[in-house]
């Protein structure tokens, strides 16, 4: 193990992958990311992996822009898959409120260049025939959305990452943060310590407990939600092409 980095990430998940990832495309090659279990080992695993483009902020729809590219080209860049799926979304409207805030939404989307369609109920039967729309308003469909399997995207940028001088040590416990005299920071592991410049907090559902060392109280509640597992329908299976995912505000769910 290393005694000295620039950066040291905790967790091995999408997150700490992913800045593991781009530190190294910035050509920040002293750098570690540790991880207690394996990569996605925590949350990342069960994660849908939905790559959308629909967001109501400027800074956060240039980000949302470049997420399809990255996880089309990642596959050929480290040859590990990510299993990306460019099927589109269609997001339900069913009130003047979600109505409004798709044109807010669009407009916004208009402005990065991301593109999106204000689409009618007719017109979301076209691109989803099993789906009833008898209640729904308007539909905000994103042809270049889709999504991709979050344990293979994750291990496609940890392999990118070591490519470009990065290590990740698996298996490997931190049990303590330390800030130096000098202003570097000590991490401590059940396998040895590494000083770095700076710690990243990728912790994900323990992220709360590495904060409290420092004195942070971040404000992350772990939640409990449900999935359906079906078999394969025959009806989906009939289509001649993958349907869009689907959001739908009345079951507050996606498929």
């Amino acid at each position: 193990m290393k005694q000295h980095a620039r950066v040291v990430i905790i967790g091995g998940g999408v997150l700490g992958a992913g800045l593991l990832y781009f530190l190294t495309k910035e050509g920040w090659n002293d750098i570690v990311l540790v991880e207690k279990g394996e990569l996605t080992s925590g949350s990342t695993w069960h994660a849908a992996g939905l790559i959308p483009h629909f967001i109501g902020g400027l800074s956060m729809a240039k980000v949302h822009q470049e997420a399809p590219d990255l996880y089309r080209t990642l596959e050929a860049e480290t040859g590990q898959a990510t299993g990306w799926h460019g099927c589109g979304a269609i997001r339900l409207g069913l009130t003047d409120d979600e109505v409004d805030w798709f044109h807010y939404v669009k407009g916004i989307l208009d402005t990065v260049g991301s593109e999106c369609h204000l689409i009618s109920p007719a017109e979301i039967l076209k691109l989803h025939p099993l789906l009833v729309v008898d209640d729904v308003k308007m539909g905000f469909y994103t042809p270049n959305d889709g999504h991709t399997d979050p344990a293979s995207a994750t291990n496609a940028m940890a392999a990118g990452a070591r490519q470009g001088g990065a290590a990740i040590y698996r298996h490997t416990r931190v049990t303590g943060t330390r800030l130096l005299e000098n202003g570097e920071w000590e991490v401590t592991t059940d396998k040895g310590t590494i000083v770095c410049e700076h710690v990243v907090n990728a912790a994900g559902s323990f992220a709360k407990q590495i904060g409290e060392w420092v004195g942070l109280d971040l404000p992350i509640v772990n939640m409990e939600h449900h999935y359906l597992v079906t078999e394969n329908l025959a009806e989906v299976e009939a289509l001649d092409r993958e349907p869009p995912v689907v959001r739908d505000p009345k079951a507050s769910c996606y498929y």
